[in-house]
């Protein structure tokens, strides 16, 4: 219950913030970030850092009653807020993508943390976070050698425009990872 009182109010001030530039500028919109609220926050990090090559950009914890107007913790409990990121060359420039995020409440024992991550996996509602990379067989490797669940390893898409593979992050969401086949669209 904790985790959707924070992503209700995440959506809230982010949709507040949006709506005030709605009328001054009309573009499309731009996903800056995907927020994963997690029990397993130290996983998460040696996962997206140690596989697929992101770094850490931000890390805090936020105390006090201030917090609790946002996500629903106990008196002294803690939000520990973690953004990272990454960057990479491709053919035509420099590409900077979204970065994920991830809130988990500190000493917690909510009992949404008890629960199996693998009864959460590929169901309806699951998220995939897409990730285009430039070296999917050194994160294919990475991710065999950590023991990382893959859905399906690299292979080529139907298109043959891409080489693709699936595999579960620490929390259960399916992150997809592709590298653009170059020679095909020359």
């Amino acid at each position: 219950m904790k985790s959707l009182y924070f992503c209700i109010a995440g959506a809230l001030s982010l949709g507040f913030a949006s709506a005030a530039f709605a009328d001054e500028v009309n573009h499309q919109s731009l996903l800056l970030r995907s927020v994963a609220v997690t029990c397993k926050v130290e996983e998460s990090i040696a996962f997206y850092r140690d596989i697929m090559g992101q770094e850490v950009i931000e890390d805090q914890t936020f105390t006090g009653s201030g917090i609790q107007k946002y996500i629903d913790v106990e008196d002294g409990g803690a939000v520990r807020f973690v953004i990272m990121g990454g960057s990479g060359k491709y053919p035509g420039g420099q590409v900077v993508g979204g970065n994920i995020a991830f809130m988990a409440i500190v000493d917690t024992d909510d009992p949404a943390c008890s629960g199996d991550v693998e009864n959460r996996r590929g169901r309806q509602g699951s998220t995939i976070l897409p990730h285009r990379v430039s070296n999917i067989d050194e994160i294919a490797k990475r991710a065999k050698a950590a023991g990382h669940e893959i859905l399906f390893d690299v292979k080529a898409s139907g298109t043959g425009l891409s080489r693709n593979m699936m595999l579960f992050d620490p929390n259960g969401n399916i992150v997809e990872v592709f590298q653009i086949n170059v020679t095909r669209i020359r």
